[in-house]
């Protein structure tokens, strides 16, 4: 029998943990060498060329600046650091019962994000020869290589760099600090001001900063901020008044020279015109109350003076990174400031933009302001009609890891817009003769008509010189430059795009970007959609001033012959008509950009899980099926804080699910669903559902390279396929009906439709229509949601990645609005949420945390340098020998046996400095263990572990361990050859710490106690004979390793530990207690008695655990094992007449990919989610009702 070193292969009929042998030289020492070949081949290359582009000195002096040299980080927490990589000692290697040498995890070495380092570049070589040429001068500048092989290409020199010296608190996902920052405020005088003292200063603004409940940390904050300041005095408050003294700050705001820059919120009407429907009646104004508004150019101004004004990016850069296996060089996509768009728009600015006449010197420098409009209309309260319509500007200058956090003050809100009020209808009757036969369409054209007349307001002439000439602002370093504002994109589901792109709802072409058909709209993928996706939509003016001229002068129907055969694809627009400059007209299909929340997530997806629901009906009539899927996601565990949440009691009913429900049940429904239906339909569901959990997880990363784009176009096309696979294959073979919660919605509608009819003059005793039959319906994909994938691509390529620009931002925002009115009387609500916004803005704290979870708080207090952080609390504490003696029914817990002599193992192999620091080595004697004293011969427990880590986006992030729960780990393998599987997997068992010394003849201290942390854990193996990853689209699959192994159980330092791992049962596999024996083990809760057989590892979970799978994470760059997965080597077979439809792989043994899901971003939805469901019998133009935003989650636990 041929002998296998993988970790958890099988030996006979067995499943073993695998053990390695002693490497001779470590990861990092390779890693050193590379980068530092790498580091004199350039410079090389520079020396050659005489004065290479890359070739840069210290812009601060003659100084060094080190390159691609990694930040060691501490491996512990205290007193004992992890003993750096060391030859191995001489003790020969143990070895299993089967003659196998043990193998141990590896140890890896993060490196932490580090700030911007900027050398000037050398200039280019002059030309030999030089004949007649146009000079153009090109001041570019290109930075050193970063610790994770990375660069920046500035085309113009910066004047002002904000991250060179970022803290690492701010590269966390942890509440942001402003400390160290330029004090800047909105006010031209300072604190107190405009109270009478401090002590009320702090107070009210606290008070304008908290929510709607008292909690215990506002208690805190008040306690802290106001009555323990050093110049708090009681007699402070003498007289005070919360109201007087808000009406103090409204006054101040409203004053333009103590506030200069921040501008109250005006009240103004908007007029529109209401056609006559009749030849040669003029149309009637209608003045539409209620805009609240602040000017563009004052809400600018104050973003560039307030506190985040010091981490704007005035220059755009190209990112770049050279991959440290290849050495390929390619284009990183992630920031606004770093897309194509920023550098275009900028270097446009920098040649043609013209100066003002009345200051045609200027020599100002010149710079762009990225504008980022969102807009969304949301219900304010659950019950009742309030509701609001708020725009918001971003500038896309700051990073979106300020932008996404909704308290930092990034989003700015611009304006509330007004709905037609009720007097609408009545005045609209009597001004349209053919009003009870056109109602629709006319309160269609005026809504169209009054979001342009709002945004024609506001582009004012303000806006328009500053939009031409710039606008001159006095930045945060104290220089004056010319700021051009300039709209880059605008963030909104789809019912609001078809507003400002001004076409037809549900029309022949409708989508707002390209003119594709409608009934080409499911062919996303083949190659005449890539050729229609080609022809922007062009604005027609002309067309536009015919038609409203037959509408408002001829008296024409708006949806009549004449002016549908003008306006079939568009109407009048205000950012065509302020926006056209003389070169170039603006075109509204550049800047409405993709919605991956409402166009996959609550669009392609959930259409497609609704259908599944119907399918597993059709299967099984009884609801069997329906019901094994809802147990299968109720007995789903959950992962991190937030990132997978407990699912609901019938996930089938989709009740109340937000966006972020829906992501959970794709990135857990490969378990779920598995074996659901029969073959070939569950392999071929399996393929589909992988790749649309890889496909979104692509489509929701933070950082792209040019590769994975390249990865994220091919999948697009294979998804695309798949789905029409799946409808023609599968779909087809099920008679599916509505779901009961869809026939119910539409009795319900049909009910309110009749309600709101006139009562008939006559009765009809005839049959009534039987509503309660449940109609057939199929899988629709003619939806604008599916065609919309097919642009990702190109808006990442063009505007960096779509977290940047999701409408999650916005509904993010409404949290605000909805609590600000809860704080109001709900009289003219809407006035008196901009007066607290306005207050907020004012009294924002540049040195307040951005969130006061307890979990972060923690985070925070912790240095996020190192590794690990286990509490050395001695509260729980054990006597080792009583410990391991405890019995339960008089029977020893097999996870105990030899847990004295595997722990003094693993101690003394770390105590003898080796260069592992695994469980067991196994080749120690008696007198070598005896010489490991334990003191007290006690240890101590706790109950978390917390590991830090860096992201694939370069960024620090970690993930709690508890044996409770969120217990599995996954560690670095130092496996290698055909099908090896980069990580090893543990579930944690206990967190323990002892004091520890080592008295031995070997001993290297022998009067020093060590404090050591050690994890008891018992291993999981990979399964044999089971192929995963991206060829074969399967999830890797593990197991407990049995119990008669000696190995089963074992020791682990915490260094190893990468990050939590999230493993789903296999449900098809079932319990067994072959694994362990015992009815009782601290290895199970206390009421389970058997182990699920087989584990799936969820690399979906989130995009980090993805990107560690996939292999091209840039901030995994230290910790990869293998080399990223060829994404060219499996050839996919897609022919629709036949049954199987897998990938075939070229050279499978040569692929090592696997992939994961995105993050946790979410859009709730409406009371009553059936109210809204899509018809699937309709086009793809449906919009989501407003949802519950509270169910909005604001952390990044799921990167």
């Amino acid at each position: 029998m041929e002998e296998s070193d993988g970790k958890g292969e099988w030996w006979g009929n067995e499943r073993k943990k695998g053990k390695f042998n002693i490497v001779q030289v470590s990861q990092d020492e390779i890693l050193f060498k590379r980068r530092e070949r790498a580091a004199a081949n350039s410079l090389k290359k520079v020396i050659k060329k005489g004065k290479g582009s890359r070739k840069a000195t210290s812009s601060a002096g003659d100084e060094d600046v080190e390159m691609g040299v990694p930040l060691e980080i501490p491996t512990h927490t205290h007193f004992l650091p992890s003993p750096e990589p060391s030859p191995p000692s001489p003790e020969p290697l143990g070895f299993t019962r089967v003659g196998r040498p043990y193998r141990l995890p590896q140890r890896f070495r993060d490196i932490l994000p580090e700030p911007t380092s900027v050398q000037e570049q050398v200039p280019d070589p002059e030309p030999r020869f030089l004949p007649r040429v146009r000079l153009i001068v090109r001041d570019r500048l290109i930075t050193a290589l970063n610790s994770f092989n990375m660069w920046r290409e500035y085309p113009h020199r910066p004047s002002y760099i904000p991250d060179t010296s970022v803290p690492l608190s701010d590269l966390a996902e942890t509440p942001l600090s402003f400390k160290g920052a330029p004090e800047a405020s909105l006010f031209e005088r300072p604190p107190p001001w405009p109270f009478p003292n401090m002590s009320i200063f702090r107070l009210m603004r606290i008070f304008n900063s908290g929510s709607t409940l008292t909690s215990e940390d506002t208690a805190n904050r008040c306690v802290k901020e106001v009555i323990q300041a050093s110049d708090f005095s009681v007699d402070d408050f003498d007289g005070f008044d919360a109201r007087k003294e808000n009406a103090r700050l409204d006054e101040a705001i409203s004053d333009s020279e103590s506030s200069p820059y921040l501008r109250q919120f005006t009240s103004t009407s908007i007029d529109i015109q209401i056609p006559s429907g009749e030849r040669d009646v003029p149309s009637t104004k209608f003045s539409v109350p209620g805009l609240l508004y602040r000017k563009i150019t004052s809400v600018i101004e104050a973003a560039f003076h307030g506190p985040l004004a010091d981490h704007l990016h005035l220059s755009p850069f190209k990112l770049f990174h050279r991959n440290p296996a290849t050495g390929i060089e390619e284009r990183v996509f992630g920031e606004i400031y770093t897309s194509e768009a920023f550098l275009s728009e900028h270097d446009l600015v920098q040649r043609r933009a013209p100066v003002p006449p009345e200051d045609p010197d200027c020599k100002r420098e010149k710079v762009v302001a990225a504008i980022m409009f969102s807009s969304d209309a949301t219900h304010l309260t659950n019950f009742g009609t309030a509701k609001a319509w708020p725009i918001y500007l971003m500038l896309g200058n700051l990073s979106k890891y300020f932008r996404s956090l909704p308290n930092t003050g990034a989003l700015h809100h611009l304006a509330y817009i007004p709905s037609l009020p009720d007097s609408f209808q009545d005045i609209a009757a009597t001004a349209h003769s053919k009003w009870k036969t056109q109602k629709k369409s006319i309160l269609t054209h005026c809504r169209r008509e009054l979001m342009h007349a709002v945004w024609d307001f506001l582009f004012d002439d303000d806006f328009i010189h500053a939009f031409k000439y710039g606008m001159v602002i006095k930045c945060v370093d104290g220089i004056e430059r010319r700021v051009y504002p300039r709209l880059f994109t605008y963030s909104a589901d789809y019912p609001e795009k078809i507003l400002l792109a001004t076409i037809r709802d549900k029309g022949l072409c409708p989508c707002p970007r390209c003119l594709v058909p409608k009934s080409l709209l499911d062919r996303l993928g083949l190659a005449r959609d890539g050729t229609i996706r080609t022809t922007l939509r062009r604005f027609m003016m002309e067309r536009v001033v015919q038609a409203r001229r037959l509408i408002y002068e001829l008296g024409q129907s708006i949806t009549g012959v004449r002016v549908e055969n003008l306006l079939k694809d568009t109407s009048s627009n205000a950012f065509v008509k302020n926006l056209s400059q003389d070169s170039e007209p603006f075109e509204p299909a550049n800047m409405l950009v993709v919605d991956l929340l409402h166009e996959f997530e609550l669009g392609v997806w959930k259409t497609t899980f609704r259908h599944l629901i119907r399918i597993l009906y059709a299967a099984s009539p009884q609801g069997n099926l329906v019901a094994e899927l809802d147990l299968r996601y109720r007995q789903t565990p959950t992962f991190g804080r937030d990132t997978i949440r407990k699912f609901a009691t019938n996930a089938s009913e989709m009740k109340k699910l937000a966006a972020r429900d829906f992501e959970d049940l794709l990135q857990c429904s490969i378990p779920a669903f598995e074996d659901l239906l029969p073959e070939p339909h569950n392999k071929r569901l399996m393929k589909l559902l992988y790749r649309t959990a890889e496909w979104h997880a692509l489509a929701k990363a933070r950082m792209h390279t040019d590769t994975t784009l390249n990865l994220l176009e091919e999948l697009t096309t294979e998804f695309g396929k798949l789905l029409r696979q799946f409808r023609d294959l599968t779909c087809s073979e099920f008679n599916t009906v509505e779901l009961p919660g869809e026939a119910a919605a539409r009795i319900r509608r049909i009910a309110s439709t009749q309600s709101d009819q006139p009562p008939s003059t006559t009765t009809n005793s005839g049959p009534q229509p039987q509503v309660q039959t449940r109609r057939t319906r199929t899988l629709n994909l003619n939806l604008y949601k599916l065609h919309a994938l097919g642009d990702y691509v190109k808006s990442i390529r063009l505007f960096g990645t779509t977290d940047s620009y999701s409408t999650q931002l916005g509904e993010l925002a409404h949290r605000l609005v909805k609590m600000l009115y809860a704080r109001t009387n709900k009289k003219n609500a809407l006035t008196q949420i901009a007066k607290q916004v306005n207050r907020r803005d004012a009294l924002r704290d540049s040195d307040a945390t951005v969130s006061e979870t307890v979990e972060q708080a923690e985070l925070a207090s912790t240095p996020l340098s190192i590794h690990h952080v286990i509490s050395h609390s001695r509260r729980k504490a054990f006597n080792l020998y009583e410990f391991v003696a405890e019995r339960h029914n008089n029977l020893v817990d097999p996870a105990k046996k030899n847990f004295i002599p595997k722990l003094q193992d693993h101690l003394l192999g770390r105590l003898l400095g080796r260069s592992f620091d695994g469980d067991d080595v196994g080749n120690f004697t008696n007198e070598d263990r005896n010489a490991v004293h334990i003191v007290g011969n006690t240890i101590y427990s706790v109950q978390h572990l917390r590991v830090n880590y860096t992201t694939y986006d370069v960024r620090r992030a970690s993930d709690t361990i508890s044996p409770r729960n969120h217990s599995f780990v996954m560690l670095r393998s130092p496996e290698s050859g055909d099908n090896s599987h980069p990580f090893w997997y543990a579930q944690v068992l206990g967190i323990f710490h002892a004091v520890v010394r080592h008295a031995g003849p070997r001993s290297r201290n022998i009067y020093v106690d060590h404090e050591m942390e050690f994890l008891w854990v018992r291993w999981l193996g990979v399964e044999p004979g089971y192929r995963s990853g991206r060829p074969s689209a399967k999830l890797p699959k593990i197991g407990f390793v049995p119990e008669d192994d000696p190995l089963a159980f074992g020791f682990l330092d915490p260094a190893c530990v990468i990050r939590g791992a999230h493993l789903i049962p296999t449900f098809t596999a079932g319990k067994t207690q072959d694994l362990l024996a015992a009815q009782h083990s601290v290895a199970r809760p206390l009421d389970v008695v058997e182990d699920w057989v087989n584990f799936y590892v969820n690399i979906f979970v989130d995009r980090d655990t993805f990107f560690r799978h996939l292999g091209f994470g840039i901030g995994h760059s230290s910790t990869m094992v293998h080399q990223p997965v060829d994404i060219t080597s499996a050839e996919q077979d897609f022919d629709i007449g036949g049954d199987d439809i897998e990938a075939t792989a070229t050279d499978i043994a040569e692929e090592r990919v696997f992939t994961n899901e995105g993050n946790e971003d979410d859009e709730p939805e409406d009371d009553d989610d059936d109210d809204d469901d899509e018809s699937e019998d309709e086009s793809e133009g449906e919009g989501e009702d407003d949802e519950d935003d509270e169910n909005y989650d604001v952390g990044y636990a799921d990167m």
